[in-house]
């Protein structure tokens, strides 16, 4: 008899620092897709206490319980015998430590200063499914060539073409990973939607697309990136039934067909797919690709269709609102039907096959602009900044930083990564600035002064002509306001800022006095400088960016929880609340 998955996973995260416990539970238990229930200890004995008036699903240990983090705290746990998953949070990746922790029984690792908060509920969540149902992580090698299992290593070989068993084969199926491919699926896809029709039985469209596929491809190579292509189609050889139709729709695209399958059958197919892509792991160089898929559903009768091809065009449909929605989700297309207003949409008097191509095309041209102009004003400004050894590095910082602090007062994940954009580009105006000013040792006068702070302005302006890089470049412009109004260039105020450009704002600030700051004098520590911003909170900072940029510090392991003035902090986001609520009375009065 299997056991049901929860609703809500109980979670017990073994943490002693109330900060970073505050920050992970709120992550957990406010995502609604993947519901947590989280109870913290703040040692070993206290959780094996805890567990036995309670039964948890999955053990959360922070493994710097005891300041330190070395296989002494593995052995401890290999003592205690947990018998039920746990996972090790680590300060920073070490191979040796991976290497012990799966020895001694660790379900997985998680790197605090690389996870998304925004991902670690679905995390958690695949951990404890494939404890649960180990047979869905155990695929069988159902291919007829075989391959790597996702576990493996990535061969430092060239990547070999799809040797097809029959010469026929070339025409239909795709040359890397060996599935039918795009014109064959048309083609199956009109064939198996007549039968379905005439004799009266369902037929289910599965379109899945690999999430951030370009940033691995980015991060190492399209050779690593053809690689997991390849795997990606092996893995769905193997979860996938005989009869279904699997092809690659274009890209990092694969679409499935399911002849005899409705809507429920389809969702727990989707969803089984979803799960054995986000527990499965792919090593490159010793360091994890953890992959995760956004999938969209269309089935046969249950969506009215006047056209055949309007089954995979409904598929993607979906597949768009997965990825609109945050990603690593599944969406049916009857359910985005009334956001659409099927019954509004013009006729078009052409073939869906083509306006499918051209939406396809036009979307990988817009990805590969705005990615091209990101990497151009990337090596612009590394040029920039080697100009002056306190500034190297600073942009790359600032984005890693303003990044993690987005997603930790509450930004999806995509809404980051744009934040991460704007502080990349947030100092591309001094490029209009003359050297003599921005490389100048003393002190600037008031006229050169003035000729720095055009840099927001210039930044802008390079940047606003680009539709893509609209909101970025709103940040770029704001990024120098202060909370109080007495910033440049717009003298915006308060909620006025865009919360992108206060966050860039802040770690601008921070890491111009850790390194930047040497120019004029010396640099300041981790304590000093977030001194420094706690100080400044509620007239040139957002109290409440400062309190995420803090989180995240703590969370990396470069601030400890004690080294902060939390009670200035406190009143500072109190006075700023105050402040809004006595805004809001004034306003309704």
């Amino acid at each position: 008899m299997s056991v049901e998955s929860p609703d809500i996973l109980s979670v017990l995260y073994v943490e002693k620092d109330q900060d970073t416990f505050d920050l992970i539970c709120s992550s957990l238990e406010s995502n609604l897709t993947f519901p947590s229930l989280v109870d913290r200890a703040t040692n070993l004995s206290e959780a094996l206490s805890r567990i036995k008036d309670r039964p948890y699903q999955l053990l959360l240990i922070d493994s710097e319980l005891d300041g330190s983090v070395d296989l002494a705290m593995l052995e401890e746990i290999k003592k205690i015998k947990f018998f039920l998953p746990f996972v090790l949070m680590v300060p920073i990746h070490n191979d040796m430590l991976v290497r012990k922790a799966y020895q001694y029984g660790v379900a997985d690792l998680i790197v605090k200063s690389q996870f998304h908060f925004q991902e670690l509920a679905g995390r958690l969540r695949a951990i404890y499914e494939k404890h649960r149902q180990k047979a869905v992580s155990s695929v069988s090698a159902a291919v007829d060539q075989g391959g790597k299992a996702m576990t493996g290593k990535i061969s430092q070989q060239p990547i070999q073409p799809f040797q097809f068993s029959h010469p026929g084969d070339r025409e239909i199926r795709d040359a890397l990973t060996g599935v039918y491919n795009h014109s064959h699926l048309f083609e199956r896809m009109v064939d198996e939607f007549a039968r379905a029709k005439r004799h009266s039985y369902p037929l289910a469209c599965l379109v899945l697309d690999i999430d951030h596929f370009k940033s691995i491809n980015e991060k190492w190579n399209h050779r690593v990136g053809d690689e997991l292509l390849k795997e990606t189609a092996q893995l769905l050889f193997q979860n996938c039934r005989l009869g279904d139709f699997v092809a690659r729709y274009g890209g990092e695209e694969f679409a499935v067909l399911m002849p005899h399958t409705d809507y429920q059958g389809a969702m727990e197919a989707g969803e089984r797919l979803r799960r054995v892509f986000s527990e499965n792991r792919f090593l490159v160089d010793s360091e994890d690709i953890h992959l995760t898929i956004s999938v969209g559903i269309a089935a046969f009768p249950e969506d009215y269709m006047e056209k055949r091809a309007e089954l995979l065009t409904f598929s993607v449909q979906a597949l768009y609102k997965s990825k609109a929605s945050g990603r690593n989700r599944l969406t049916l297309y009857k359910d985005i039907v009334p956001i659409f207003g099927k019954d509004d949409l013009p006729t078009l008097k052409i073939s869906e096959e083509k306006v499918m191509e051209f939406q396809r095309r036009i979307s990988e041209i817009a990805s590969n602009a705005r990615r091209n102009y990101i990497e151009a004003a990337k090596a612009m400004i590394m040029a920039l900044e080697n100009k002056d050894r306190f500034t190297a590095g600073h942009a790359a910082t600032c984005a890693k930083y303003a990044m993690q602090a987005a997603e930790a007062i509450g930004m999806s994940l995509d809404e980051a990564e744009i934040v991460e954009h704007a502080a990349l580009l947030h100092d591309i105006g001094k490029v209009c600035i003359p050297d003599e000013i921005l490389l100048k040792p003393s002190k600037l006068t008031f006229a050169e002064f003035e000729t720095m702070r055009q840099h927001p302005y210039l930044g802008y302006k390079m940047l606003k002509p680009l539709k893509f890089l609209d909101r970025e470049a709103q940040m770029v412009l704001h990024h120098h306001e202060w909370w109080n109004g007495e910033g440049y260039p717009c003298r915006l105020k308060g909620d006025e800022i865009p919360l992108g450009s206060r966050i860039i704002s802040v770690v601008d600030s921070y890491d111009t006095m850790r390194n930047a700051g040497g120019r004029y004098k010396k640099t300041c520590s981790v304590e000093d400088a977030v001194k420094e911003l706690i100080g400044c909170s509620g007239a040139q900072f957002d109290p409440k960016a400062v309190e995420s940029f803090i989180k995240v510090l703590v969370t990396r392991g470069e601030l400890s929880a004690d080294g902060y003035d939390r009670v200035r902090l406190e009143e500072a986001l109190k006075a700023c609340q105050e402040q809004s609520i006595f805004g809001n009375d004034s306003a309704a009065a």
